[in-house]
C-alpha cells in the first residue's frame, strides 16, 4: 500500500526519552532542561515537550515568547523559559501564563519591572552575562548596575543566570574554559551583591555536557542532543537519531542516453535510465545543494539511488535503474535507514555544506510527522 502522505518526518519519542535520559546520566546531579526552540528543532515541539513533561523535566527553554505560548496552549504545565526577547506586546500573557524570561540589559530590566508592575504579578527572568558570544547578554562591568536593577524591581524575580558559549566543540576548546571561567566569576559577584536571591546557574549545551565541561553547573540547556545528533567532529555517544525524513516515488519512466534532466540540464543520461520523481523539494527539507554535484543519494528498497539534477522547490529526481522491481508508491528515504543502509542528518549536512542543525530546521510545513513510540513505561523517568 502506498504512503498516505507525499513526504514525512518519523519522529521517534522512544529515542527522545532515551536521549534525554542519556543526558541525565551524563549531568549527574545538575538538572537537565530540554530546549525546544524552532519547532523542536523541526521535530514538533508540542509532541517532544509532552515527552519531557512526562518525565518531569523542571523546565523547558524555548526560543520566543510565540514558542512559550504555543506550549502552555497545547497543556504544556512545566517551567517554561524564553531564552530569547520578550516581545511588549505579549508580555500581559506571558505573565498570566508564568512563564520566564531572559533579561539582557539594565534597560530590558527596568522596562520589565514596570510591566510586571502595572499587572501587579511577578516574572520569573534570567540574567544573561556576555562572556564571548557577543550577541545577547551583560558584560561583566555592568553587573554591580544589574544587580542594583534588580533590587529597584522587586517585582522581579532572579530565578537565574545563564551564558551562552561560542564553540560547537564543547570544553575541547579552550575559549569554552575561557568563557566558564568568567561565568563562574560574574557568578560569584552577583551571588555577593545578591545574598538573599536563589537562583538556577546555566551555560553548559548539548556539545559542553558531552565533552564534561567541568564545572557543569546547576543544569545544562540540552537541544540538539535531545535529537541524537552533536555538533560535527564530536563522539555522537550512546545518542539515537530521532528523526527520519521520507517521501514516495510519484512518477517513474524510462529514457534513452543523452537525456537531460532537470533546470538547467545540469545532469543528462550517460545510459539509458530509469528515472524516478519524487514530491519532495527544498521547500521541504531538502537542500538545494545535494543538487549541485549530483553525489548525494537516496534509499530505495535498501539501495542508494543518487539524487540527479537540480533539487527543485516542489521536487527531486532520481536514478532508479539498478533497482530492482522499484515502483509508484515505494518509500524512499532521504534521513534515516532502510535495511542495511543509514544516511544520516550529519550526511546529509556534510554533502550540503551546512550543519545539522539547519538541515533539522528547514523541514518545512507541508512535511507532516508521524510520531512513533509515544509510550512511556513505568520504568523510564527522569531525576532532577
Amino acid at each position: 500500500m502506498s504512503p498516505s502522505d507525499r513526504a514525512w518526518a518519523e519522529i521517534d519519542l522512544n529515542a527522545l526519552r532515551q536521549n534525554l535520559l542519556n543526558c541525565q546520566n551524563i549531568a549527574g546531579k545538575a538538572a537537565v532542561w530540554p530546549v525546544l526552540k524552532a519547532n523542536a528543532y523541526g521535530h514538533g515541539a508540542v509532541a517532544c515537550a509532552r515527552v519531557c513533561q512526562e518525565l518531569n523535566v523542571p523546565l523547558i527553554g524555548v526560543g520566543d515568547s510565540s514558542e512559550a505560548l504555543q506550549l502552555r496552549q497545547s497543556g504544556i504545565n512545566t517551567r517554561l523559559l524564553i531564552l530569547g526577547t520578550a516581545i511588549d506586546s505579549e508580555m500581559e500573557r506571558i505573565l498570566e501564563n508564568d512563564i520566564e524570561v531572559g533579561i539582557h540589559s539594565e534597560m530590558r530590566i527596568q522596562d520589565l519591572g514596570a510591566i510586571a508592575s502595572k499587572f501587579n504579578k511577578k516574572l520569573g527572568v534570567h540574567l544573561k552575562i556576555d562572556t564571548g558570544m557577543g550577541r545577547l547578554g551583560v558584560r561583566h562591568k555592568a553587573i554591580p548596575r544589574i544587580a542594583q536593577a534588580l533590587l529597584d524591581n522587586p517585582m522581579l524575580e532572579l530565578r537565574g543566570v545563564m551564558s551562552h558559549l561560542a564553540s560547537g566543540k564543547g570544553n575541547l576548546d579552550s575559549f569554552t574554559e575561557q568563557q566558564n571561567m568568567l561565568f563562574l566569576q560574574a557568578i560569584d559577584e552577583i551571588k555577593c551583591l545578591l545574598p538573599e536571591a536563589e537562583f538556577t546557574s546555566h551555560i553548559a549545551n548539548s556539545a559542553a555536557l558531552f565533552t564534561r565541561i567541568d564545572p557543569l553547573g546547576d543544569a545544562a540547556r540540552t537541544g540538539i542532543a535531545l535529537f541524537g545528533i552533536l555538533p560535527a567532529g564530536l563522539p555522537q555517544h550512546n545518542l539515537k537519531p530521532v528523526l527520519s525524513l521520507r517521501t514516495q516515488i510519484a512518477f517513474f519512466k524510462d529514457v534513452p542516453a543523452d537525456t537531460p534532466v532537470g533546470y538547467d540540464s545540469t545532469w543528462v543520461s550517460p545510459t539509458p535510465s530509469r528515472i524516478a520523481t519524487i514530491p519532495i523539494g527544498y521547500n521541504d527539507g531538502v537542500p538545494y545543494r545535494l543538487g549541485l554535484n549530483n553525489d548525494a543519494h537516496v534509499l530505495v528498497r535498501g539501495k542508494r539511488c543518487p539524487i540527479i539534477g537540480r533539487v527543485s522547490m516542489d521536487y527531486c529526481t532520481i536514478d532508479i535503474s539498478h533497482v530492482k522491481n522499484a515502483d509508484i508508491g515505494d518509500i524512499v528515504t532521504i534521513i534515516g535507514i532502510d535495511g542495511d543502509e543509514c544516511i544520516t542528518a550529519q550526511d546529509v549536512a556534510a554533502q550540503a555544506g551546512t550543519i545539522a542543525y539547519e538541515i533539522c530546521c528547514s523541514i518545512g510545513s507541508r512535511v507532516s510527522r508521524r510520531y512513533v513510540a509515544s509510550h512511556i513505561s513505568e520504568n523510564s523517568h527522569y531525576h532532577a
